[in-house]
């Protein structure tokens, strides 16, 4: 298993109960080897949006790949 760090989305604006990795179907999931480049990117996009939508970070494990 691999440590990662993704970063979630907050879906509805008026509630911190509900957070998605992928807003929609064509946005991409953001995921990142240490904490402090996901929590970088988690400022940053939170800055840049512009809806007032708040972002964070979590640690998530994920399955080796075959063949490695």
């Amino acid at each position: 298993m691999a440590i990662k760090f993704r970063v979630y989305k907050q879906l509805l604006l008026d509630t911190e109960r509900i957070w998605v990795a992928k807003l929609n179907e064509d946005d991409i999931v953001d995921e990142f080897d240490t904490l402090e480049e996901a929590e970088q990117f988690a400022s940053e996009a939170q800055q840049l949006d512009l809806t007032g939508r708040k972002y964070r970070v979590q640690q998530i494990e994920i399955a080796d790949e075959v063949g490695e």
